[in-house]
């Protein structure tokens, strides 16, 4: 029974990994929906038209490469092409599913390694269970930070893992997925000191001199013509001061699974997996990296992510970010592959299943984190997009701008009719009453809280609506804490839901509040005659849509 026992659960483990997986994806494909968000405007559709009217091929080449805020995102286009030239039209939901597979090309080469070096398939569990989780939700709804913030690392795995290899071939592979890294975004520049790295590390002096000269190109044509976006109200020598914080908190992201701006245990646990890899390394001996590929590799990526690290250091005022942790993920699987590879040697140190549950209880937290901040996520979206096209100034908004263009030249729509359909063909029940509705006012802030007798994870949109449109605010559904969750036998939600907004967000004018629930096609009125008289911006602001740099 023992024996079988050994031979069986490898795949047991597999097999729990692979339903992780499904999940993960399963919702990713559940909640992508074909509408842009922020950066999605400027950087791809704005693109797409540009290079359509685009009448050279010279020109057309410049729009692929064309500086977006402080990032060159030529990768992120490419793939946008590829969705245009094969559907004709430029689909966000399209493009999301293709962003994943950045996610499976990061896991599938540390499964190669973790594989390699222990010969055994529980050693790449723990590699499926820390890449495929749902701390990487948002960023893989989110396309510009799916093909960008995910694409970079992906692509950085493939060029590091690619050079450390013997075959010429694939050294000049890795070269040419370099280039592509470097205008991936604007942390993609740094992959030319890990290429630098690993050259001087086998001691090949001709090696050097080629990388050193491709990299000098390559950071030429990148900032040629550069132009300067970021801005911040820290200084410089508070930015150097802080540096050390804010790499190992980036580092050690995974573990910082609230976000609420407790820097202590990311920073923490960023410090001792570089303590770990620097002692596997150390113990393995730095002059051994020559003849240890696979240790050369883990080099390379635990080095690519720490500059990432800096380089959020540099340009971002915080780093406590969901995007960012990513850069986590393969630090941590760099420092996993380097406890197999040192372990190889001492065989009790590592004990793999111990491990593989470990991960599992990390991807269920996970889970139980962030798959309400995904609904989150995914609701505001929709309320987005909702106050956009039901906006009085949508004809002349840049908004309309960008659909009147991919019409004109042919490119089906982005539009996600449905989502609108739903809304306007809503009936207003005036006999409906939410069950225990509390309204508050308090400080400039509007809340609504009521209760509901189901327990689930339903749909719901707080709407203003005046004589100029509407503004939607999304809904959130409040969690049981994990006591009562057990207490109520596996009762995820509460009931309670909830919404605040700021009167700040609402333009000048009369309103009529209502609470709309799109699974049913019904409006709840809550509130009528709520009077705003101060003359406040438009919360959907203008410089959300607009590069920097257009032209």
């Amino acid at each position: 029974m023992l024996a079988c026992l050994k031979y069986i659960r490898p795949f047991i483990w597999l097999f729990i990994a692979f339903l992780c997986t499904g999940t993960l994806f399963y919702y990713t494909f559940k909640s992508a929906i074909n509408v842009p968000f922020i950066d999605d405007y400027n950087g791809l559709i704005d693109f797409i038209i540009q290079y359509a009217k685009a009448e050279s091929i010279q020109k057309k080449i410049h729009f692929i490469f064309r500086q977006h805020n402080e990032h060159r995102i030529a990768f992120a286009r490419l793939i946008v092409l590829l969705n245009y030239y094969i559907s004709n039209s430029i689909s966000f939901r399209h493009l999301a599913l293709l962003g994943s597979i950045n996610l499976i090309i990061i896991a599938g080469i540390f499964s190669i390694e973790a594989y390699k070096v222990r010969k055994n398939l529980l050693a790449i569990v723990p590699v499926i269970l820390l890449t495929f989780n749902f701390q990487h939700i948002n960023n893989l709804l989110w396309t510009t930070s799916s093909l960008q913030n995910i694409g970079v690392i992906a692509l950085a795995c493939l060029t590091i893992w690619l050079l450390t290899k013997e075959n010429t071939f694939f050294q000049f592979s890795g070269l040419v997925f370099a280039f592509l890294t470097n205008f991936s975004s604007g942390s993609g520049p740094v992959i030319w000191l890990v290429v630098l790295l690993i050259a001087v590390a086998k001691g090949n002096i001709t090696k050097c001199f080629i990388a050193l000269l491709i990299s000098i190109c390559s950071l030429f044509l990148y900032f040629h013509n550069y132009h300067i976006t970021l801005t911040s109200n820290t200084s410089l020598t508070e930015k150097f001061f802080n540096l050390p914080e804010v790499i190992f908190g980036v580092i050690g992201g995974t573990f910082d699974i609230q976000e609420k701006e407790n820097y202590l245990w990311p920073v923490l646990a960023g410090f001792i997996l570089t303590a770990i890899f620097s002692c596997c390394l150390w113990r393995m001996g730095i002059s051994n990296l020559r003849k240890n590929p696979a240790m050369l590799f883990l080099l390379g990526a635990f080095a690519f992510g720490f500059l990432l690290a800096m380089t959020i250091g540099v340009g971002r005022s915080s780093y406590i970010e969901n995007r960012y942790k990513i850069v986590s993920t393969l630090c941590l699987l760099a420092t996993y592959n380097s406890v197999l590879v040192y372990s190889t040697y001492r065989e009790n140190i590592v004990r793999i299943n111990f491990i593989n549950a470990v991960c599992l209880g990390l991807w269920l937290l996970f889970f139980w984190s962030y798959y309400p901040e995904m609904l989150a996520y995914n609701y505001a979206r929709r309320a987005e997009y909702l106050s956009i096209v039901n906006n009085p100034s949508k004809a002349q908004s840049s908004f309309q701008y960008r659909f009147n263009n991919l019409d004109e030249l042919g490119i089906n729509s982005l539009d996600d009719s449905l989502i609108q359909e739903t809304f306007v063909t809503s009936t207003l029940k005036k006999d409906l009453i939410l069950p225990q509705l509390k309204i508050s006012e308090v400080n400039n802030k509007y809340t609504v809280t009521w209760k509901e007798d189901s327990f689930n994870d339903s749909e719901s949109y707080l709407v203003f609506k005046s004589g100029n449109g509407s503004a939607v605010f999304p809904v959130r559904n409040v969690t049981n804490d994990v006591i009562t969750f057990v207490r109520h036998k596996g009762q995820f939600y509460s009931g309670i839901k909830q919404v605040s907004i700021f009167f700040d967000w609402l333009p000048k004018g009369s309103y009529n509040a209502c609470v709309y629930f799109p699974g049913k096609k019904t409006m709840v009125p809550i509130q009528n005659n709520l009077v705003i008289d101060k003359n406040a911006p438009q919360w959907l602001s203008f410089r959300w849509f607009n590069d920097n740099n257009a032209l």
